[in-house]
This record gives C-alpha cells, sequence and structure tokens, in this order.
C-alpha cells in the first residue's frame, strides 16, 4: 500500500477537524474518516501486513471479553444500535490507527522523521491561528465556527480570583472547541520532546529553539491540566535520559534553559501577561482536590451502588451519540457531584467490572511499550513507545477530572503517533 496514503492517514484525525469546522460541520466528516481508516486497516489485514500478532496476550483475552459484556449489556438495554457503534468507536478506532502507523513505521525507513515533520507543521499552524486569533478578539469572525455562530472560546479564569485579565480568554485554534485545542497541543508537544530526547539523532539549534513556540501555544491554549502533565512528563523524560544515556544530558540541559530563559523573559517583557499565566496555571494544584472530589469519589459511590456490574449500555453518554438518543453522564444518572469524568462514563456505560477490564488490557499495551523501549534502545522505536507510555498514563490520570477519551481527535492523533509499540523491530531496527 502507498506510504504516502498512510502518512496521510495518520494526518486524519487533525485534517477531519479542520474540514469540520471549515467547510463542512457535519459529523459526518467523522465518519467519512472513520471508513478511510477501517478500509486501510481491513486491506492490510487481507496482505497480511498488519501486525496483530504484537498485540499483548492479555489485551487480546481481555478485548473480546468486554465485547462480550458490553454486547450483553447493550441487548438489555434496549438502546439503539447506533449508540453501541458509537461506544465501540470511540473505545476502539484509536487501536486502529496505532496499527496502521505500526505498518507504516514498518515500511518507511525514515518513518518517525516524517512523521515529526507533520507534527512540527501542526503545532506552528495550531499555534499561529490561535495567537491570530487572541490578537484580533474574542468576537472576531476568526473564532467562529463555518456556518455557525458557536464560538467554543473558553475563559482564562480562576476559580478564586475570576477574570484574570479583561480581554484573555482561551481560542480555539483550529478546533471547534478550546478543549480540544488543549489536549492536541499537549499531544504534539509531548511526543515532539520525546523524540527529540530519546532519538539519538543530531539536530539543528533551531530545532530546539522551536521549543520555544511550543510554550508560548501551551500557555496560549490555557488547558492548566496540559501544562500540569507536560511538566510531570519533563520530570520523567530527565530522568529516563539520565538512565538511560549520558549523552542526553546535553539535550536535557539545552532544553531546560531554553525553557527557563523563555519563561523569564515573557515575565521581564509582559509582566502583567505573564502573572495571569502563572494564576490560570498555579490554580490547577488548589482545584485537584475539588475536582477530584466532584468527578471521582462522589460519583463512584453511585456508580459502585447502582453500576457494578451493568451499566445503561456502551456509548450512551459518548459524544456523538446523541444522534441515536444518547446524553450525558451527569444528565442522565444522579449521583453525588458532577461525574465529568471518562472513569465514571465507562462505569455508567458498561459496570465498574467491565470499565476495570478495559483499564487493564490498555495498561497491557502499556507494557508492552515498556518492553520495546527496553529491548530496541538506539533505535527511533524508543521515542515512540515511551512517548504512548507517558501520553496514556497522563491521559489516564487526566481522565478522572474531564473526559478525554470521549475525544475521539485526540484519542486518535496520539495512537497514530504510538505506532512503535507495535511495529515490526527487524524493519527498523539500525534507522537513525
Amino acid at each position: 500500500m502507498n506510504h504516502w496514503w498512510l502518512l496521510f492517514l495518520l494526518n486524519l484525525p487533525l485534517l477531519q477537524e479542520v474540514t469540520r469546522k471549515y467547510l463542512i460541520y457535519s459529523d459526518f466528516v467523522f465518519l467519512g474518516a472513520d471508513v478511510l481508516s477501517i478500509l486501510t486497516a481491513i486491506a492490510l489485514a487481507l496482505q497480511g501486513k498488519l501486525n496483530l500478532k504484537a498485540l499483548p496476550p492479555v489485551f487480546c483475552l481481555l478485548a473480546p471479553l468486554f465485547i462480550v459484556w458490553t454486547s450483553f449489556n447493550h441487548g438489555i438495554s434496549g438502546n439503539h444500535i447506533g449508540i453501541y457503534g458509537i461506544g465501540l468507536r470511540a473505545t476502539f478506532l484509536p487501536l486502529i490507527y496505532m496499527l496502521i502507523s505500526a505498518q507504516y513505521l514498518s515500511a518507511v525507513s525514515n518513518g518517525y522523521e516524517r512523521i515529526l515533520v507533520c507534527v512540527n507543521v501542526w503545532i506552528l499552524i495550531i499555534g499561529t491561528m490561535a495567537l491570530l486569533q487572541l490578537f484580533l478578539g474574542e468576537h472576531h469572525p476568526i473564532n467562529m465556527v463555518w456556518g455557525t455562530m458557536g464560538l467554543g472560546i473558553g475563559d482564562y479564569t480562576t476559580q478564586d480570583k475570576g477574570i484574570l485579565l479583561p480581554g484573555l480568554f482561551r481560542p480555539t485554534s483550529i478546533f471547534t472547541h478550546t478543549g480540544k485545542f488543549g489536549q492536541v497541543i499537549f499531544t504534539l508537544v509531548l511526543f515532539k520532546w520525546c523524540y527529540l530526547a530519546f532519538s539519538q539523532i543530531k539536530r539543528s539549534p533551531f530545532s530546539y529553539l522551536l521549543i520555544v513556540f511550543d510554550l508560548i501555544v501551551i500557555f496560549a491554549s490555557g488547558q492548566r491540566a496540559g501544562l500540569t502533565f507536560l511538566i510531570s512528563a519533563v520530570a520523567i523524560i530527565a530522568a529516563l535520559c539520565i538512565q538511560q544515556n549520558v549523552a542526553n544530558i546535553g539535550k536535557l540541559i539545552v532544553g531546560a534553559s531554553i525553557i527557563l530563559g523563555a519563561v523569564l523573559l515573557a515575565a521581564m517583557v509582559q509582566p502583567k501577561l505573564a502573572m495571569a499565566v502563572y494564576d490560570r496555571f498555579a490554580s490547577t494544584i488548589t482545584s485537584i482536590p475539588i475536582r477530584l472530589e466532584g468527578n471521582f469519589w462522589l460519583p463512584m459511590k453511585t456508580m459502585l451502588d447502582s453500576y457494578l456490574f451493568m451499566g445503561e449500555g456502551l456509548g450512551s453518554f459518548t459524544f456523538g451519540s446523541h444522534l441515536f438518543g444518547g446524553t450525558l453522564v451527569y444528565r442522565a444518572i444522579k449521583m453525588e457531584g458532577l461525574g465529568e469524568s471518562s472513569l465514571i462514563r465507562f462505569c455508567g456505560e458498561v459496570g465498574v467490572m467491565a470499565t476495570v477490564i478495559l483499564v487493564i488490557a490498555y495498561l497491557a499495551l502499556v507494557g508492552k511499550g515498556l518492553k520495546v523501549s527496553r529491548d530496541h534502545k538506539g533505535t527511533p522505536l524508543v521515542a515512540g513507545a515511551l512517548f504512548y507510555c507517558i501520553w496514556i498514563v497522563s491521559l489516564m490520570l487526566w481522565s478522572n477530572t474531564a473526559d478525554v477519551f470521549a475525544n475521539s481527535v485526540v484519542a486518535t492523533l496520539g495512537y497514530a503517533l504510538s505506532g512503535a509499540v507495535l511495529a515490526r523491530p527487524e524493519k527498523i531496527l539500525g534507522d537513525g
């Protein structure tokens, strides 16, 4: 199969969002992208090129069990079959993108280098659009979704201080909602930084200077959780760099110096703006107990009491299910707290036990990623595998305070960047 077609598909999660915002504001855009990716995966499988054997045995055991369990749950729920389809899509479509990514990396000797170029281009496009929206103002038509009056922007506030700086807001960039912007830019920047740290390829100083732009875009997004997990990821990357290869310490020092210098310069040039940004992101720490209580501890009591073995049906509360009668979990289930989290949504849909099965299945992929990073040091596989491990664990933690896994754009994008976990090592060893 044409390698450029596979690379196109790996960019499809972002291309479909751009298409939906600026050309065709319809959920059928997602359907079209799904059809392309699924048909491509089927074609690869028929050619024997889909590396299904790389899937961990635990995943291969638990994923079918989850499907059988949830299909039975769906049967007794009486839901529209479309709701179950939406649920399966959100649960397993990202895996299809990982398998396609694995085939691309196995077939193209410098596949991850090409993916890195795409990531850099997307960061520049997304960041430039976000900054332009901020410059032109909240009510400028550039913030609108094509053909609608929807804005999708967010407030740049904290719970205790309210609006931090008049006129400052959270833009949507090329997305239909600011939440997608923040989660996508976190994913792209994390991949880029992991690849710069672990790829062991000599690069020009300009590659590291672009880290400054990455930071600017992260701050512009106002995504507090994104920055929190990015800081945690940097600490993990630093520790792994020191453990795996002393030569990478130079990269670490350069990157840290650039980040620190950029932050100090911004604080001196725009002190009011810098203080607003600081207040916004510092409020993450104080809001963690509140968010956890409202989105995890309190609603989990309801889940354990009423949804231990069965739920309302897979997909019932997943984004997109409204087309078939679905809704949001905190609107359908009376519970303490808000319950705006992926974990609570899954528990409400399929029950606590089935949710545990799904979590264990995907944690098996994390284990596979760690094994790949240990067994194939010195290859681009390490960067992609470690990115996946850090990214998916971050999202699992993040999902306890926001339903990040309901965002198919972010989920499919992250798995499209993580093909190293399932790639054929013999095809890539020695590359780079």
